[in-house]
């Protein structure tokens, strides 16, 4: 069985053989990096509030967590400790909305990329984010 960094190089491998290599080094400064993130992720540590929704948007779970980081396209929220719920086993989104900090009044929702429940974390790509003033 390959080991994690022999198949991450395998597919390394196989994306500088194919035409998206081109589209990648067209993207990047430096093409020998094809893995490289559109948008660089800001790190910070704030607190949110999270609630996760069910295909026709009723609410099955909300909590508190920290913002990790994100950027234009998503954010990482660590730290998720749920106040009613928990993760669901069907499609899910998910909304949150920064409770305090320079980015208060900030909320986003968007589609969960990966959660680990070991870990209580959550990836999500954003749909939309809006201020409330």
């Amino acid at each position: 069985m390959a080991s994690k960094t022999t198949s991450h190089r395998i597919l390394l491998d196989r994306i500088k053989k194919t035409r998206v290599r081109d589209q990648i080094a067209a993207k990047n400064k430096n093409p020998r990096i094809a893995c490289r993130r559109e948008f660089k992720r800001e790190h910070t540590n704030q607190r949110v509030h999270f609630s996760l929704h069910d295909p026709k948007g009723g609410r099955v779970a909300w909590g508190s967590a920290v913002l990790v980081d994100y950027s234009p396209n998503g954010a990482l929220l660590g730290h998720i400790m749920f106040d009613e719920g928990f993760w669901p086993d069907t499609d899910f989104s998910v909304s949150f909305k920064v409770t305090g900090g320079p980015y208060e009044g900030v909320y986003a929702y968007g589609t969960p990329l990966r959660f680990a429940t070991s870990r209580a974390n959550l990836a999500l790509r954003f749909d939309g984010l809006y201020v409330k003033l």
